[in-house]
């Protein structure tokens, strides 16, 4: 049965949310010129029809998918006290208050996205248990889990929360017998598992396997796909699309394709950094070892805190059989300890530099 209290405050601002205008940004906090027309486009759908539910989401989503959070939760809001029934608004209202730091109010939106979620939809559940695992409230992550497990039993997501909260519990042997799964482990990208699995041996003191999985982990935390992802991905326009093509097409190793986008990009942005270490690794990926390194260098010349290109550089190194002498070895081994010292709890810059020979 729904939670009429979670719900009753909102429901008694239906009747004045319903007529708002649409949340426009200021002048000038729009420069990018593919995206600033589509949200021009889309403020005046929701000005001309402000009782219509779609304009107002898509709006949002558009907002969401540029990564202008504050506009984004702007019009969720708005979306969510005009349609308070609908989970999609609270949904999306709690996803980018998590993103600006806000956890606690993302809990109370998706709580209530909860509450209205059918019988088959899981994801309010297992969103719900990461957020409460990062606060360390793991008594409410593991009931959240479970929900999400009655809806949809052993899921990826059910898989790593478990994991996650035995690793937490100072149960690392459990955790490496949840994780420790190589259908798991190829359906997550970015060797995210390996990450878990690593800090899961270290704990149980095996330290070798815990290298060699660190040496297969990444560097980051996968985006786990709700059942509004695939919209607001649709909603993604600009050069914040154009990025997370390139990341997508270089994760697929579409390398030509990825190539394009990049220059591309730099027609409108040459700056930008994310996109000028892409630009790095596609080069290093198709055998330019020596264009790449010089590209990473740059990175760090400019910014000398920048351990995401010092960690790559570092990788790069290590894999390049030139670099492979003593004294070359001791210069990765510089970089590897200058990403740690900037970055004390840098995991991953720490098992490489101890996979190097003494």
């Amino acid at each position: 049965m729904k939670s009429i209290f979670l719900l009753l405050p909102i429901l008694l601002l239906v009747n004045c949310g319903s007529k708002e205008p649409a949340v426009r940004p200021q002048e000038g906090q729009v420069s990018d010129p593919i995206l600033k027309p589509v949200i021009q486009s889309f403020a005046d759908a929701v000005d001309a029809s402000p009782s219509a539910p779609k304009p107002r989401i898509e709006l949002g989503m558009t907002y969401e998918g540029a990564g202008m959070n504050e506009l984004a939760e702007a019009t969720y809001k708005q979306y969510a006290i005009q349609f308070p029934d609908r989970v999609i608004g609270w949904y999306r209202l709690a996803i980018v208050q998590q993103k600006q730091g806000k956890i606690e109010e993302a809990i109370k939106s998706l709580l209530n996205a909860a509450e209205l979620a059918g019988s088959k939809m899981d994801s309010p559940h297992w969103q719900l248990a990461f957020w409460y695992i990062e606060l360390g409230d793991f008594d409410n992550a593991s009931k959240q889990t479970e929900l999400a497990n009655s809806k949809k039993p052993n899921s990826m997501q059910v898989q790593i929360a478990k994991g996650r909260i035995a690793l937490a519990q100072g149960k690392p042997e459990l955790a490496i017998d949840i994780l420790n799964n190589n259908q798991l482990i190829a359906s997550i990208p970015d060797g995210y598992v390996y990450q878990l699995l690593g800090r899961a041996y270290r704990a149980a003191g095996d330290e070798e396997k815990s290298r060699e999985a660190w040496s297969r982990a990444g560097q980051s935390k996968p985006n786990w796909a709700d059942p509004w992802t695939k919209l607001v991905i649709e909603h993604v326009v600009g050069l914040n699309a154009m990025r997370q093509d390139i990341i997508k097409q270089m994760r697929a190793r579409n390398l030509l394709v990825a190539r394009k986008l990049i220059d591309d990009y730099f027609t409108y942005d040459k700056d930008n950094r994310v996109v000028r270490r892409l630009d790095a690794k596609c080069n290093s990926l198709n055998g330019k070892s020596a264009k790449a390194m010089k590209k990473y260098l740059v990175l760090i010349t400019e910014d000398q805190s920048d351990v995401v290109t010092m960690v790559l550089l570092a990788k790069l190194r290590m894999h390049l059989k030139k670099f492979q002498t003593e004294e070359e070895m001791a210069i990765t081994k510089e970089i590897l300890m200058e990403v740690i010292e900037i970055s004390p709890d840098h995991g991953q810059a720490k098992i490489l530099m101890e996979s190097l020979p003494e």
